[in-house]
C-alpha cells in the first residue's frame, strides 16, 4: 500500500561571521503523519531525522579517494560511517 508523509522545518540560527561557527537557536518542525499509534516514538523519529539532516548539511564531510590521498584507492569513499566523521552531539540539538 502507499504510505505518504509530508513535513517542513524552519530553523533560527546564529552565525558568527568572524569564525563561521553556527548554532541552532530553535527549530519548528511540522509533520503530517496521519493517525499515530505511539506519538512519543513518532516525535523521537522526527527529531532524530531532523538532527541527521542538520549533520548531513552542516558538519559531515565526505572524503573520496584521489591522487592527493595516496592511502585511499581512487573512487573509494572513506567516510562510510559515524566512526569516520563527526556526527551531531547533544550540544548541536536546539
Amino acid at each position: 500500500y502507499n504510505y505518504f508523509t509530508y513535513g517542513a522545518a524552519c530553523s533560527e540560527v546564529e552565525v558568527d561571521v568572524l569564525t563561521g561557527d553556527m548554532r541552532i537557536m530553535r527549530a519548528d518542525i511540522l509533520m503530517d503523519l496521519g493517525n499515530s499509534l505511539n506519538p512519543a516514538i513518532d516525535i523521537g523519529q522526527v527529531e532524530g531525522a531532523f538532527m541527521q539532516g542538520v549533520g548531513w548539511c552542516t558538519i559531515e564531510e565526505v572524503i573520496w579517494g584521489c591522487e592527493e590521498l595516496k592511502w585511499l584507492k581512487p573512487g573509494q569513499c572513506f567516510t562510510r560511517g559515524p566512526g569516520n566523521y563527526k556526527i551531531p552531539s547533544f550540544n548541536d540539538v536546539p
